[in-house]
């Protein structure tokens, strides 16, 4: 299996569109930023960003589309495979990542979590809103 995780921002909002079949298909592409310790100077030098085309399907396109917006700091697991396309009459190829899984990072941002039912289930009662956390004050 090839399954690899990349870290970086989204470069646009994502695009969801869907197939002729009615499935949901995100779009979005990731920029990852590097960097690399010079010795010379001592410290790190940056490197130029390299830029990932991601997508996803059924209900994780739906949610990411929902979810994410430009700019926003994601985690993005899935496997590598080969994109071909045309551009100008003249086909192209590169690499795009399928993800399994994509997760907003919070390190610089806040997320409120709505659990969505499963599609494929039935049973059972609506979930319950996520428990807030309370913060007091405890010095006197």
């Amino acid at each position: 299996m090839n399954e690899i995780t990349i870290h970086g921002n989204l470069t646009a909002n994502p695009e969801l569109r869907y197939s002729a079949g009615g499935v949901p298909v995100l779009t979005l592409t990731v920029a990852v930023n590097r960097s690399r310790y010079d010795r010379r100077s001592g410290g790190y030098t940056n490197l130029p960003p390299v830029f990932h085309r991601v997508v996803a399907f059924n209900q994780l396109a739906e949610n990411a589309a929902a979810s994410l917006i430009k700019g926003a700091t994601v985690a993005i697991t899935g496997q590598l495979a080969d994109d071909s396309y045309l551009k100008d009459g003249e086909r192209r190829r590169g690499v795009k990542l399928e993800a399994a899984e994509i997760a907003a990072s919070l390190r610089y941002a806040t997320a409120e979590i709505t659990r969505n039912k499963r599609p494929d289930t039935d049973t059972g009662p609506a979930p319950e809103p996520l428990p807030e956390s309370t913060t007091e004050d405890t010095a006197a």
